[in-house]
């Protein structure tokens, strides 16, 4: 463990960096007068970037190696966080959003590659757990730098430059031997979709409402009339929110996987209904993006989960390959249509349009469970906390199917559904 010091302390500073920069952004735009959607569309490009980043840094990792990939993406993405200073207007922030989400993309899979290289059976679920923690809590911790500085000024804009730059350090001094870069797949979507389509509707679902709370939760915040340190706590008890992702994959081990990403959407639902209607006080809506944060951040790995029970090993990489397409396909919209209906109906649009997209969703769980029986809980793989911003190259992580405990029997050899990759 002790040689993964290094990897761990650049993702918390990388989380500290990206938790300051989009709240900031976000408060940023409603003090230089950006419409809510100019705004989300402005901020969306992040998202963008971030699918592009997905499809292009794997060939950058093969040609110039790990550490140069890294060392110029942080140094890249510390300058485009200071630019956002300097060009104030909504066509310049998407361009520099969609380059911090292009880097973003390429650190988490250049960290994710040497991840896997690095772990073993013995410690597989202990590494992952870890290298989640940090990320997110380094993501927590840097909603709350918020009030360190007036956020019409430059001061947070250099502490996060700042931050990304010193991410640069633990690795590039580290003795971790690179990783070699196993081949990249392609994922044929509509064979993915054929074998587990509510892994896919699911993996859009979670990308649409956590970059909607993500992207315009700081300016619901602000029009509202929160000051920027209760901004700060606010989406900071959002991020700390993500924790419930352990007990409820835990619990989606023991009873079937689609039960609990129903009873979790159906959470996100009233919760979303009883804030459209009414208005609470800074503190008690601290507490309600807590409660809305631990609904909506574990649905992306329980259809990641859900997704492996269905498909064979050697399909897992590119299988999520499809759950990262459409993940940031729901990411990208999810700003856009927020900030329509913020533009339309006031800051309740955001979760007027939050309560739309979690019923949907739960109409299609609801028809899935008519169309096709559970999976036995026997031949489910162990629950893996992954978040949507992880690569698709962490499916080399997941551990083998469960094993039976009664008896110490294995459970039946079965023929899960053929999937054919190009």
């Amino acid at each position: 463990m002790k040689h993964l010091t290094a990897l761990f302390l650049s993702m918390c500073l990388l989380g500290l960096g990206n938790g300051l920069g989009t709240s900031l952004l976000g408060i940023r735009s409603t003090i230089e007068g950006f419409s809510d959607l100019e705004a989300g569309l402005a901020l969306s490009g992040f998202y963008v970037g971030f699918l592009a980043g997905s499809r292009l840094v794997g060939n950058l990792l093969a040609n110039v190696g790990h550490i140069r990939v890294f060392a110029g993406l942080a140094a890249l993405i510390s300058s485009a966080i200071l630019a956002h200073s300097l060009l104030l207007n909504p066509a310049a922030w998407f361009v520099l959003r969609f380059a911090a989400g292009f880097c973003m993309s390429g650190i988490y899979i250049t960290a994710d590659s040497w991840l896997n290289n690095q772990v073993n059976n013995h410690n597989r679920g202990r590494v992952l757990g870890i290298y989640m923690m940090m990320g997110m809590g380094g993501a927590a911790a840097g909603q709350l730098l918020i009030g360190f500085a007036d956020p019409g000024g430059f001061t947070l804009f250099i502490l996060a430059s700042m931050v990304f730059s010193l991410s640069l350090v633990p690795l590039s001094l580290t003795r971790i031997a690179p990783p070699e870069i196993p081949p990249r797949q392609k994922a044929d979507i509509k064979a993915v979709y054929r074998a587990a389509p509510l892994a896919i509707v699911g993996a859009a679902a979670a990308g649409l409402t956590q970059g909607a709370v993500l992207t315009m939760g700081p300016v619901y915040g602000t029009e509202v009339g929160l000051t920027s340190t209760q901004v700060g706590w606010m989406m900071s008890a959002l991020m700390l929110g993500s924790a419930a992702m352990i007990p409820l994959g835990r619990l989606s081990d023991r009873i079937p996987r689609r039960r609990v990403i129903l009873g979790v959407t159906v959470g996100a639902i009233g919760l979303c209904l009883l804030m459209s209607v009414g208005s609470v006080g800074p503190g008690a809506l601290a507490g309600v993006m807590l409660a809305y944060g631990a609904l909506i951040f574990p649905v992306y790995a329980l259809a990641m989960s859900h997704m492996n029970d269905l498909l064979e090993r050697s399909q897992l990489v590119p299988g999520m390959a499809a759950l990262v397409t459409f993940m940031g396909l729901g990411a990208f919209a999810g700003p856009v249509t927020t900030s329509a209906a913020m533009t339309l109906l006031g800051p309740d649009g955001m979760w007027m349009t939050l309560a739309a997209v979690h019923s949907l969703f739960a109409v299609y769980i609801v028809n899935r469970f008519l169309r096709r029986p559970h999976i036995p809980l026997a031949l489910q793989r162990v629950f893996v906390p992954i978040t949507m911003r992880s690569s698709a190259r962490v499916a080399y992580l997941i551990r083998g199917r469960r094993r039976r405990r009664q008896r110490g029997e294995h459970p039946p050899v079965v023929q899960p559904r053929r999937v054919h990759w190009e």
